[in-house]
């Protein structure tokens, strides 16, 4: 059966402060046991001394012959002590006679609360006396002290189911704001209290909520990204796929239309190649297989590839690698170059400039590509390794914002850094840090 945390809290107390009054009764009573045996027996001595007293006084007629045995035992005792009349063949009496003849009493203590018990003889009369009567101010003292723990106990635990409540309160509006959370309500949030520990909780679980929603408005981007993405090319091909239906088109249009579609359907290839490479690296932790190899001479050869960009463009290039020998995935490292120099490209105007140089820094590889493009804003700089983000440059250019994406996890995964700066007056820097010797090298 299921309980609430309030009530384990009241029970636990319950237990607590029983356990504690037993063993706090318990020690008292050991401990004090001898003192209150010793002082049970004193108070039936000082009877017996009394009774012998006034029997001697009636014995040699001092006193006035009326007194018989239970007058002068009824003089002694009062309403704390319980007096009984014994047979002269009782038990009690033939157990203690030996010392009931020597003495004229016999006395015993027993119990943890000791009960003192007497067997003395008045004039012919046999008595038991014991001081543990129920109207014993002994007897009633006990009762109350034990009537006072119970009383302690039931009430520490209702004020500890009450207060309980209250501390375990922002567990609870944890717990509700747990329920949101698993509905899709990410905009949930709880109250932070004062306390140290319930304060931490609260504010990473706001600080969970908030992140949660970032992550969603982020898969609702990707979504909505992906989808258009898919959309533009899909709709192009199917329009000019239709537009090759009509008998009377003539070659060179068809020609150009066939071109486009083969365009379109290598456009949508790059896009889904990236969207499987980018899910892929993200889910990984470290660099897959790994060889080596010179990293100017992989830079040398991606440049002589995109050659016919460059070139189309009369581009100047500026060109300075230092020979660097690199333990890493080449193919991986193949797509940081080619993003960046294909970026370079496409935003630098023809006749413009592209520099990009190697060399080796106090502490790690660094790699510079920089452009005389048009410069980007601050606010757009700061996104522009998000997915799918195109700044305004890039309106009018083919690409689907997955480029940098890709570079900058590439770039993680390696241990390194990039980033991207403006140059004066004009142009932009892409700048990318890799360590001599990379974690699990």
């Amino acid at each position: 059966m299921k309980t609430t945390l309030q009530f384990k809290l009241s029970f636990m107390f319950f237990m607590v402060m029983l356990i504690s009054a037993s063993v706090s009764v318990s020690l008292l009573l050991l401990i004090f046991s001898p003192i209150m045996k010793k002082n049970a027996e004193t108070q039936l001595t000082e009877v017996a001394a009394s009774v012998s007293a006034l029997t001697d006084l009636v014995r040699d007629k001092k006193a006035d012959g009326t007194y018989d045995a239970a007058k002068v035992v009824s003089l002694v005792t009062n309403s704390g002590f319980n007096v009984e009349l014994l047979e002269e063949d009782s038990y009690e009496v033939g157990e203690n006679l030996t010392d009931i003849k020597d003495k004229g009493y016999h006395i015993e203590a027993t119990g943890i609360i000791p009960k003192a018990t007497m067997v003395i003889k008045v004039f012919d009369s046999y008595y038991h006396i014991d001081n543990f009567s129920n109207d014993s101010l002994y007897w009633i003292v006990n009762f109350v002290i034990i009537l006072a723990f119970v009383g302690c106990i039931v009430i520490g635990t209702i004020i500890t189911s009450f207060v309980g409540k209250t501390i375990l309160q922002p567990l609870h509006d944890m717990s509700r704001a747990t329920s949101e959370i698993a509905r899709g309500n990410f905009t949930v949030r709880v109250r932070v209290p004062d306390d140290m520990e319930y304060g931490m909780l609260a504010n990473n679980f706001n600080k969970m909520a908030v992140q949660l929603s970032e992550i969603e408005t982020l898969r609702g981007d990707f979504i909505s990204s992906v989808s258009h993405e898919f959309k533009t090319p899909l709709a192009s091909i199917q329009g000019f796929a239709k537009l090759l239906q009509d008998e009377n088109l003539s070659e060179e249009d068809r020609r150009e239309y066939t071109q486009i579609i083969i365009d379109e359907t290598s456009r949508l290839t790059k896009l889904s190649t990236n969207i499987l490479s980018l899910t892929k690296l993200e889910n990984q932790k470290t660099i897959g297989k790994k060889s080596k190899f010179l990293l100017d001479e992989q830079i040398r050869k991606i440049l002589l590839v995109l050659e016919p960009e460059w070139s189309k463009k009369n581009i100047e290039l500026e060109v300075d690698l230092e020979q660097t020998t690199y333990i890493g995935n080449e193919e991986l490292m193949a797509q940081i170059w080619q993003n960046i120099i294909n970026n370079a490209i496409k935003f630098t105007d023809e006749n413009g400039h592209i520099g990009v140089k190697l060399y080796h820094g106090e502490q790690c590889i660094v790699v510079k590509i920089s452009d005389d493009g048009p410069c980007i804003p601050d606010e757009k700089r700061k996104k522009i390794f998000e997915k799918f983000y195109q700044g305004d440059r890039s309106r009018s250019t083919e690409g689907n914002g997955l480029g940098l994406a890709l570079v900058q996890r590439v770039v993680q995964l390696c241990n390194g850094s990039v980033w991207v700066e403006n140059t004066e007056p004009t142009g932009v820097c892409f700048t990318v840090q890799l360590p001599y010797l990379i974690e699990d090298m």
